[in-house]
């Protein structure tokens, strides 16, 4: 469960650049594995927004990608590199590499959740991936916790990751500053620097009483829709990964202690100890059906 080898570039702005730096960046691997003498089965391909696996397309991705909309990838990566190509969603990926390497190994029913930039997630039901009728079964991050909430990238309104993703926190990050209300004593900033959810977490830590209600509505909103998933799918084990994992885990865990139903409350809240999960999952999703599983 290790990665070798890890190549990041900056997202280019237009498909057909994006897709010639995919191609390079897959060549590139191909390369450092044939060096290393390691057997390649095919590529696997992590990526954010919704995915069907069977066809290899992104059918709607994040907002960081817009403009992919029904988009075709196993495709043209195939037709290059001559390997079978398999395209899921991060989430999905995630929960496949913890079921092989990390917490989920040896546990039936789990779902992980990928707290970044946004939130993500991936369920396994019965040691199986759940995809769903449309392939939004783990879209976890859009879990409405609020009737009138803050605006989602969604574009609807009191999603879990309206309140809790890093992009929401750093949004209320930019709020307090711009009011000259976020930093304290004691808190190291310098002026150009762009403020962060880290410098929420800072301020709070600090005894900032807006950044620490902040922090703690992001994490309400986080353990009550992490609720809502124990109470419809019953796991016996939630995973937590993605930058704000550590963060997020004994407050969440608290939630679900004092506000599930008696019998979810014990089920455990961790973090994920692997490195990428999302990307680590993506080799595991070769590996498993390469070995084992078919479309």
């Amino acid at each position: 469960g290790k990665i070798l080898k890890k190549y990041t570039q900056p997202n280019p702005k237009t498909f057909e650049d994006r897709m010639q730096l995919i191609l390079k960046m897959c060549f590139e691997a191909m390369w450092e594995a044939v060096r290393l003498n390691c057997r390649i089965l095919g590529v696997g391909v992590s990526t954010g927004g919704r995915v069907n696996p069977q066809e290899g397309v992104v059918l709607h991705s994040t907002k960081l990608i817009q403009e992919w909309s029904t988009i075709d990838l196993r495709t043209p990566i195939s037709d290059a590199m001559h390997l079978p190509v398999w395209v899921d969603n991060d989430g999905n990926c995630a929960a496949l590499a913890e079921k092989k390497f990390g917490h989920g190994k040896g546990v039936e029913n789990f779902v992980t959740i990928i707290t970044g930039t946004g939130i993500g997630g991936g369920i396994i039901h019965h040691s199986e991936l759940v995809h769903g009728s449309t392939f939004c079964a783990a879209e976890l991050g859009h879990i409405m916790v609020s009737l009138e909430g803050p605006e989602c990238s969604c574009g609807s309104r009191g999603c879990i990751e309206a309140y809790a993703s890093g992009m929401a926190l750093q949004r209320e990050a930019k709020r307090l500053h711009d009011e000259d209300l976020l930093k304290v004593e004691g808190m190291d900033m310098k002026l150009s620097e762009p403020v962060t959810a880290a410098h929420l977490i800072t301020a709070a830590s600090l005894g900032n009483p807006k950044a620490d209600a902040i922090l703690n509505k992001a994490c309400t909103a986080l353990g009550v829709g992490i609720i809502n998933i124990l109470h419809i799918v019953n796991p016996s084990l939630v995973i937590l990964s993605g930058v704000l994992a550590s963060y997020y885990q004994n407050p969440v865990q608290h939630i679900v202690h004092g506000r599930a139903l008696l019998s979810a409350q014990s089920i455990k809240v961790v973090t994920s100890d692997l490195e990428d999960p999302a990307l680590l999952g993506a080799a595991s999703m070769v590996l498993d059906y390469t070995t084992r599983r078919k479309y």
